[in-house]
Parts: C-alpha cells; sequence; structure tokens
C-alpha cells in the first residue's frame, strides 16, 4: 500500500504547473494563486458570469427608445 502513490500529491503537482490567475490583491498587490482558466482569471476573478442579463429594467433598448419618443413629444407640446 504505501508503493502507490498519492493522489493528492500528484494533484499538487499538477497545479504547480498550471498558469496562475492574474488578478492581484487590492491591499497587498500580491498574485492570486489560483490556478486560472481559459480567460486567464480564476473563478473567483473574473469567472463564467458575464452579469445580469437586461432583459427587464430601465435600461433595456426598447424602454430607452420609448423614453426618447416620450421627451421629444413633451418638448413638442411644449413649444406649441
Amino acid at each position: 500500500m504505501k508503493n502507490r502513490p498519492n493522489p493528492m500529491h500528484e494533484a499538487r503537482e499538477a497545479l504547480k504547473t498550471t498558469p496562475k490567475c492574474l488578478a492581484h490583491a487590492r491591499t497587498t498587490g500580491l498574485p492570486c494563486k489560483n490556478a486560472s482558466m481559459a480567460n486567464g482569471r480564476c473563478r473567483m476573478h473574473g469567472g463564467k458570469s458575464t452579469g445580469r442579463s437586461q432583459t427587464h429594467g430601465q435600461r433595456t433598448v426598447e424602454a430607452k427608445l420609448e423614453r426618447n419618443q416620450v421627451k421629444r413629444l413633451i418638448s413638442m407640446i411644449r413649444e406649441l
């Protein structure tokens, strides 16, 4: 049993050769020690999420267009 390689040791050795995250800490300036993904950042500093989708609320394209139309109509009414 003692001759079998330790899987944790193999995993740690593999992590030493993987590229590291490119993020740096604000307070210490030290680089992040986590392994990076394809985008060069670890899962905590730029993972898969690109943010909340803008399918509703005040910032949708349709809402902006509608607000601009309303503003134009109000300005036209004020001119009359």
